[in-house]
């Protein structure tokens, strides 16, 4: 069953990824195409992944720079529950981190 936002707002969430064009990461300078195909291959992984714009979600609000950022999709009640989800899914600790946007 997908994930609300609403669900993912209220609760912890775990954030996979986040980038804005020209970013340098991961060996490349990151644009849109690359940013959003990565959304689409973790989307094809996982049906829940959210893709959101960090202007938009107070989390994100004291950092000038916004960026693409590209969430698991899943509510926990905790931020143990999103790390562990975090390492069931074979993420490391720079590549998910358990957020709150409120």
């Amino acid at each position: 069953m997908p994930c609300s936002i609403f669900r993912v707002y209220s609760t912890y969430t775990a954030q996979l990824s986040s980038k804005r064009k020209g970013m340098e990461a991961e060996g490349k300078t990151w644009n849109y195409h690359d940013i959003l195909a990565q959304f689409i291959t973790m989307h094809n992984k996982k049906s829940n992944v959210l893709l959101i714009w960090s202007g938009d979600w107070p989390t994100y609000s004291s950092n000038s720079d916004k960026y693409y950022v590209i969430l698991a999709g899943e509510g926990f009640d905790s931020t143990d529950e999103a790390w562990n989800w975090c390492k069931a899914n074979n993420y490391g600790p720079n590549d998910c981190m358990p957020i709150d946007l409120q």
